[in-house]
């Protein structure tokens, strides 16, 4: 077998002092190595290791071939990762993480401990999380998932998705923009939108008048949308407790 080619600086990849630090590093290394050893020689973590070993064409052996992971290997691998991305750092398929981690008593991963919180948190508080925003919603968990996860989950759940319309169906569209949008701490053109979209016509009180300010019934439906607001806060509150 001849002997492997030496690294070389990838074409048209810019010099920065990071990469030419991480190349160096990779250039003083014996080929073939692994990336457990690699890892262990260099002193730093398995996902660094890969991604730079990627970018400059160090190759790693394909321990699937060989059917194996070393013992030390096992023994140091960071746990807490998903199974996919353990399976890619080791060079083994996802089927064979799952089987080790069973066989070694090893629980699930962080971020599959974070998704059970987050189900057995939905499955509790359904009620009240029916047609909230999914970021309002992660907030309220304060957990770390990405939001794509927490649909998918409060979808299974049940929970009835947010309807960005669903307020301004209640409101007043009698009442100016200008008027709306700082009663719901929103913009006017974005209340523009809306007014559009629930297709409720032009407002029928025109601030341009002077008369209007002083306009009884103006004056009461700015009061009651007012009241509106107040009501609307008390219950998201209420839901977040």
């Amino acid at each position: 077998m001849g002997e492997r080619r030496r690294l070389t600086w990838p074409q048209e990849l810019r010099h920065t002092s990071t990469r030419d630090r991480w190349f160096a590093k990779f250039s003083k290394l014996k080929p073939g190595l692994s990336l457990h050893d690699v890892a262990k020689m260099l002193g730093e973590s398995y996902a660094s290791v890969y991604r730079w070993a990627d970018l400059f064409g160090y190759s790693f052996p394909d321990l699937r071939r060989r059917g194996r992971v070393s013992e030390s290997a096992w023994a140091d691998a960071d746990w807490s990762l998903r199974d996919a991305d353990l399976a890619r750092q080791l060079g083994v398929s996802r089927e064979r993480i799952r089987q080790v981690r069973a066989a070694r008593g090893i629980g699930p991963s962080a971020h599959r401990n974070e998704v059970q919180r987050f189900q057995r948190w939905v499955k509790a508080n359904v009620q009240k999380l029916h047609g909230q925003p999914v970021a309002e919603t992660m907030e309220s968990f304060g957990g770390s998932l990405s939001l794509q996860v927490a649909r998918r989950i409060l979808r299974s759940a049940g929970v009835k998705p947010h309807d960005p319309g669903s307020r301004w169906r209640g409101v007043d569209w009698r009442l100016p923009n200008r008027d709306l949008a700082k009663l719901w701490d929103a913009s006017p053109k974005y209340v523009a939108n809306i007014r559009a979209r629930l297709k409720a016509g032009p407002a029928r009180f025109d601030l341009r008048s002077g008369n209007t300010l002083h306009n009884d019934r103006y004056k009461k439906a700015l009061a009651d949308e007012r009241k509106k607001v107040v009501a609307a806060r008390k219950m998201q509150s209420a839901g977040k407790k």
